[in-house]
């Protein structure tokens, strides 16, 4: 039965996103080559599928690493160890074998394949959605934990002298600082984020990169990868674009975090 709905929400997706294709690449069929025209809509799935992989990945790790880094700024040595292996081991491996491993490695046991996970592992666009928000949540936990370690000690000790706990002075006072500071390096791992998540073409994934791919096998046009570069720059100015609002309008809206706030000139 979950099978079955998230199968139908994924072909109305699909569905969707080769309805717009269709108007979209209507006005432009006379800039098309003919060998890549009647494929437009094929990769303007793929931009959507891509944008809507990355977004939720970026959202997803984001959580993640929010809790992470408060473990290892706040909590006990022993939960600290296991958060700094599991980033040393995605921040040095290639997300290419991170994919492999978990999609074809986790496949070759006949336990996981009969077990409840299966539905996600057995998917690829699942195992992309999960090796991306772990693998971007490992970076993030690394630039939030740098940020809140560069914040001066007195931050800590004002907040504890006011009677704040662990978790209060962790969400009111040092992720707040934390964001501010590290947000640019943020946008740029949602923007690297955005070129790695390319390689999840190799596990039948079919985004942007992976149409482009199937377009090329059958007309052989090089423009096809000019078409998904354009279109990657697109998806790279909308990553931007979000980042630049949440930072000009988001931070701004948390009255209750007055260390959000631009200092007044």
């Amino acid at each position: 039965m979950i099978e079955g709905l998230f199968k139908s929400i994924y072909f109305w997706f699909k569905g969707w996103h080769y309805d717009v294709g269709k108007s979209l690449c209507g006005p432009l069929e006379s800039f098309l080559t003919a060998s890549i025209g009647p494929h437009c809509p094929r990769l303007i799935d793929g931009f959507f599928t891509t944008f809507e992989l990355v977004i939720l990945a970026l959202i997803l790790a984001f959580l993640l690493a929010r809790t992470l880094a408060k473990l290892l700024a706040l909590g006990p040595r022993f939960i600290q160890r296991p958060i700094t292996s599991y980033v040393y081991v995605f921040q040095g491996t290639p997300i290419l074998i991170q994919l492999w491993l978990i999609y074809y490695g986790l496949a070759q046991f006949e336990f996981i394949r009969e077990s409840a996970a299966w539905l996600f592992l057995g998917s690829g666009w699942w195992v992309g959605l999960i090796v991306l928000t772990l693998n971007s949540a490992a970076y993030q936990t690394n630039i939030l934990i740098g940020a809140i370690q560069n914040l001066p000690q007195g931050q800590l000790e004002g907040a504890q002298s006011i009677g704040l706990n662990a978790r209060q002075s962790y969400l009111k006072i040092l992720l707040p600082q934390a964001l501010r500071a590290s947000w640019p390096a943020l946008a740029n791992e949602g923007i690297l984020l955005l070129k790695a998540s390319a390689l999840v073409s190799t596990i039948t994934v079919l985004d942007l990169m992976g149409h482009a791919r199937t377009v090329f096998s059958r007309s052989y046009d090089l423009w096809v990868y000019g078409g998904a570069a354009i279109l990657y720059i697109i998806l790279t100015a909308l990553i931007t674009l979000i980042a630049f609002i949440i930072r000009r309008y988001w931070f701004q809206s948390l009255p209750s975090d007055p260390w959000l706030k631009e200092p007044s000139r």
